[in-house]
């Protein structure tokens, strides 16, 4: 493996760079990375008289991409952490989002032109009621639905008010009847 040089990430609230105000952030773990040698000073929280001096040559390499190779490295095809993808600090750029993989298709449902939101009420048996699941393909009136939302849910008679989002998306049928054989 190659050296690289060392990026530490800053978050920064403006143009002078001030440091910003983050929240706990999840990142992807990918190894260590070799590095020109470097100086650690480690002070002694209780007394910072006495430090401790370390020389390292690799670094942890912390990303919100996932190394999808044997380098460490992301690569187009690797995971990614984040809604809109920036730039790789090392490796490429990943191709898929975490807005791609899991909310494009239903986005592009609430907003397609076609798609309705169904409003109605129900009377799902208590034993119904604890299987079902949101995004659960349902049929109502000869038609299938994604079951969007249960609410006031009486746990003594059943009754309820559905929220039904439809047409629904594109191959879901041939999952759903998969599953049922």
């Amino acid at each position: 493996m190659s050296k690289q040089t060392m990026k530490i990430p800053t978050f920064v609230a403006n143009s002078d760079f001030e440091p910003a105000r983050i929240f706990p952030t999840l990142y992807f773990y990918n190894g260590t990375l070799e590095t020109d040698e470097y100086r650690v000073d480690k002070c002694n929280f209780e007394n910072c008289l006495s430090t401790t001096v370390t020389e390292e040559q690799s670094f942890p390499y912390f990303d919100h991409y996932s190394s999808g190779s044997a380098n460490n490295f992301p690569t187009t095809g690797s995971e990614s952490l984040l809604f809109l993808n920036e730039e790789a600090a090392y490796g490429i750029e990943p191709s898929e989002t975490l807005y791609t993989k899991y909310w494009e298709t239903y986005v592009e449902l609430l907003y397609n032109p076609v798609t309705r939101l169904i409003n109605a009420e129900a009377n799902i048996p208590i034993a119904e009621y604890f299987k079902l699941e949101l995004n659960d393909i349902v049929e109502f009136r000869g038609n299938y639905y994604h079951l969007r939302a249960i609410n006031d849910y009486n746990l003594s008679t059943g009754d309820c008010r559905i929220e039904l989002l439809g047409p629904i998306i594109d191959d879901t049928l041939d999952t759903y009847f998969s599953s049922k054989v």
